[in-house]
């Protein structure tokens, strides 16, 4: 599949751009959620009325209900709580100036602007998804097509799509990254007008350990559902990793700003 992180982040940069007045953070977050249901045993799926909305994040009926209500926990726990609280403590790797992610808690938007932008983000997760898999509900003509085969695996028109895919837009995404903080254009979009720059803290060194541990600890967790698929491993990883920082936020006073 396109890689979750970079690629699958490639299509909502630009639209963000061509209207700030859109949830970033939302339909980033979008674009993530459906992978996200792997990590999801069937037995803990969100129920209604007897049927999984959110187990399959690539069926379009449970990534436009159980993962909008996920999306929203954490387009919530992002803008108020990691972000605000921990961004100041990344890097701030020149030009991409990272931290200053921290300013996106100051954003505010109609609830039904960031429900729009977490649907926008999941379809064009699903849309990417449709163009580059076989295992899907709808399989496109000639993405099954068997070109050849290495160390006895079998190499199909829709393989070559996902590598590509995933080395092209996440290439697309870094430089959007790059440009946007090259322009700080978070601080515009948050209102500040003037960037604000953004101290190196103190205490930096112990909450990045912090961070290290915690990122090691779900690293383990996702290795014990490699077994399953790497996938499940993966976003295992990735939810109890983003459980622990929004433990860890709690904990953490903000980095001041200059």
């Amino acid at each position: 599949m396109p890689l979750t992180f970079l690629a699958h982040q490639a299509p909502v940069l630009p639209l963000k751009r061509w209207r700030p007045e859109l949830d970033g953070t939302a339909m980033v977050v979008g674009t993530i959620v459906p992978d996200m249901a792997r990590a999801v045993p069937p037995r803990f799926a969100l129920i209604w009325d007897g049927r999984p909305i959110w187990w399959d994040g690539h069926a379009w009926g449970q990534a436009l209900t159980g993962g909008l209500v996920v999306g929203l926990l954490l387009t919530w726990s992002a803008r108020r709580l990691v972000l605000p609280r921990l961004a100041g403590y990344l890097p701030d790797l020149g030009q991409f100036h990272l931290r200053d992610l921290r300013l996106l808690g100051r954003t505010r938007h109609p609830w039904w602007i960031v429900v729009l932008c977490l649907a926008i983000g999941s379809i064009t997760h699903l849309l990417i998804d449709l163009v580059t898999h076989t295992d899907r509900g709808v399989v496109l003509p000639g993405l099954a097509v068997h070109l050849f085969d290495i160390a006895g695996r079998d190499v199909k028109v829709a393989t070559v799509l996902q590598v590509l895919a995933s080395v092209g837009l996440s290439v697309f995404t870094v430089w959007e990254m790059y440009d946007i903080g090259r322009r700080r254009l978070i601080s515009r979009w948050s209102g500040v007008e003037v960037p604000v720059p953004a101290l190196t803290p103190s205490n930096r060194f112990a909450v990045r350990a912090v961070v290290v541990v915690a990122a090691g600890f779900s690293g383990l967790v996702g290795l014990t559902r490699v077994s399953i698929t790497p996938a499940v491993g993966l976003m295992t990883s990735v939810v109890v990793g983003w459980v622990a920082l929004c433990v860890i936020a709690a904990f953490v006073r903000p980095a001041s700003d200059a």
